[in-house]
């Protein structure tokens, strides 16, 4: 018979399990600690090792756009499992090839298409129906990526110092291999499984019943996504250009992680109380204002606060979205809508990251770079207010999401 403690504690499994896999794939948001000495042990320019996260992040998106269907071959805590055991060969592989190619196939494609699976693996579980109120626990399993970034930030910045970043690339693996192995099976204790997904297929309704919602989600999150995703992949390399010291250098990708957390956490509830087309037009806008006055006043202060600003935006972003879509179209729907919007995520890392890499290659400063990505951030705020005013599910939004 089971005890009563861990009968208690059942319910909150899937929860714990979405948690405990987002912390794991949170080494994604450590990346700008890798980006100098793989410049150094591959010989090449920063904007061709930039140019696998990029190939990563596209990928991730790959990853959440089939995952819905994935589900209809596997259960959840079998897709887990797999994806896990992926993403571990794929860092092995992006460390120990130690060639471009290694980087590209390894970091680039298998682990960046297991992470986007991985990733919409913890959101569907986040989303099975417990004893937290869904948007806190939409709110508190989104901000665990960011809680791992900041984890894994200095830990990987020790082991490349000791040991290289191919080391460093296999120790990852075995971390994440081994929390995903639990979270596979903390799912599948709790017995509980996530809703239907539908038999829609891949190509399918891509725009669904209401399109305004799709490209206007769409078309925001693609300049966010560039803006975020380049701020936190040039980081630390971004502070280290306007002067700043080793110590602040590293802590930057841990403020703009720390930043994430902190916005993913009232992402969902502010969601709730402002509705998602206010609370995402406003990602836009601050992440515009404080662009802007970075670029009117760079230097080490303004650009830790930039970045922590970007962060934080960034962290709103990630929990008001599923928020925001369970709020269209029911939780039901969510991988299947949120995994077609989200390739907006994967260009804008594609773009975003190597784009930066590439300017500051040209010019050898980020101002250009602050510019773009201050108009983007402006143009993400104008798209997300082109939103229905209303949710069709109205008040029901916040408890299907």
């Amino acid at each position: 018979m089971e005890s009563r403690p861990r009968a208690a504690l059942r319910p909150y499994f899937p929860l714990a399990a979405g948690v405990l896999i987002n912390l794991a794939i949170g080494n994604l948001y450590a990346w700008s600690v890798f980006v100098e000495p793989l410049e150094a042990a591959l010989d090449t320019g920063r904007a061709t090792v930039s140019g696998a996260q990029s190939l990563c992040l596209f990928v991730a998106t790959i990853g959440t756009y089939v995952m819905y269907r994935l589900l209809h071959w596997f259960t959840l805590p079998q897709l887990t499992l797999i994806m896990g055991a992926v993403t571990a060969g794929g860092l092995v592989l992006a460390g120990f090839g130690q060639s471009i190619a290694g980087l590209y196939v390894g970091y680039g494609i298998f682990y960046g298409f297991a992470i986007g699976v991985l990733y919409f693996v913890a959101m569907t579980a986040a989303s099975i129906d417990g004893p937290v109120r869904p948007s806190i626990a939409m709110s508190i399993n989104m901000s665990a990526v960011a809680i791992g970034g900041i984890a894994w930030a200095p830990g990987l910045a020790a082991a490349i110092d000791a040991v290289g970043p191919a080391t460093a690339f296999g120790m990852s693996a075995a971390i994440v291999l081994a929390a995903v192995a639990v979270s596979a099976a903390l799912i599948a204790l709790s017995g509980r499984k996530p809703p239907a997904t539908g038999t829609t297929g891949l190509f399918e309704d891509v725009l669904t019943d209401r399109p305004r919602v799709v490209i206007a989600i769409f078309l925001g999150f693609l300049c966010i996504a560039f803006t975020g995703l380049a701020v936190i992949g040039h980081a630390a390399t971004m502070m280290a250009s306007w002067g700043a010291s080793a110590g602040q250098t590293q802590f930057a990708p841990m403020l703009s992680s720390a930043g994430y957390v902190a916005g993913a956490l009232i992402g969902g509830p502010l969601t709730d109380a402002l509705t998602g087309r206010r609370v995402l037009a406003g990602v836009g806008l601050a992440m515009g204002v404080f662009l802007l006055a970075l670029f009117l006043a760079p230097g080490v202060i303004m650009g830790l606060v930039a970045i922590g600003a970007v962060g934080m935006a960034f962290g709103v972003l990630a929990s008001a979205h599923p928020v925001t879509i369970a709020g269209y179209y029911g939780a039901a729907a969510l991988p299947r809508v949120f995994g077609r919007i989200a390739l907006a995520y994967g260009l804008g890392g594609l773009l975003g990251p190597f784009s930066a890499g590439a300017i500051y290659d040209a010019d050898q400063h980020y101002g250009s770079v602050v510019v773009l990505m201050t108009v983007l951030g402006f143009a993400g705020a104008a798209s997300y207010a082109c939103l229905p005013r209303r949710e069709r599910l109205g008040a029901s939004a916040g408890r299907a999401a």
